[in-house]
């Protein structure tokens, strides 16, 4: 199983993530938002060889840096297609919401697709797409680990009220494509602590056994 690491980045503490194979040392990036130093440095500490930059989906504080990444190791990027329109728009919509300075991302050389499974090292990453909070919100899972961006929260489910979001489908991804992974899988957010698959389950208030919550769609 691939080996989590977390750093909590930016002025929007994005959780962005290194998923790194032991054997060879062979890495992703996943969503690398504003100010990811502190990956650079461990990149670095550990002699890591950064293969992918893995994008949850298309919204600016989660891919601000894809070029920065892109260009500093020559990994491949990989998105969903439906976050496309977004992930050109990063610069100008990163503008608009007060965070200038984001470089165009470069165009991805991986289209991901739901069930397509990505090789890192000697491990396979499944791909779930999972659309909701975005069009092209996809989830990694591999083994006991699922990164799910901002799907699902501890305790909480993504936004529906942004362009491109859409509750009933953001209900369907998390009870079709989340909740029916094993109740140990940890949940890695695109925000806050972890939590499991089970947890969520049963105690959500949004979206679970525990749903007290009534959104307005």
């Amino acid at each position: 199983m691939l080996e989590v690491v977390r750093f909590v980045c930016g002025p929007l503490a994005n959780n962005v993530y290194l998923w790194i194979d032991g054997g060879s040392r062979d890495c992703a990036v996943v969503d690398p938002g504003m100010e990811c130093y502190e990956l650079h440095a461990y990149i670095s500490q550990f002699d890591l060889q950064v293969r992918l930059i893995l994008n949850t989906h298309g919204h600016f504080d989660h891919c601000f840096a894809n070029a920065e990444f892109a260009r500093a190791y020559g990994a491949k990027l990989a998105i969903h297609p439906d976050d496309l329109p977004m992930l050109r728009q990063l610069a100008a919509t990163a503008e608009s919401w007060g965070f200038a300075g984001a470089a165009a991302s470069p165009e991805p050389e991986i289209l991901l697709a739901h069930g397509r499974k990505l090789e890192l090292g000697g491990e396979m990453i499944e791909v779930r797409h999972t659309p909701g909070h975005s069009p092209g919100q996809v989830a990694f899972i591999n083994g006991l680990n699922a990164l799910v961006g901002d799907t699902l929260f501890n305790r909480g489910v993504g936004r529906w009220d942004l362009p491109g979001s859409d509750y009933e489908a953001l209900e369907h991804s998390i009870r079709d494509q989340l909740y029916t992974l094993p109740d140990a899988t940890v949940v890695w957010p695109g925000h806050g602590e972890t939590t499991t698959i089970g947890e969520e389950r049963r105690l959500n208030p949004y979206i679970g056994d525990g749903a007290r919550f009534i959104p307005k769609v």
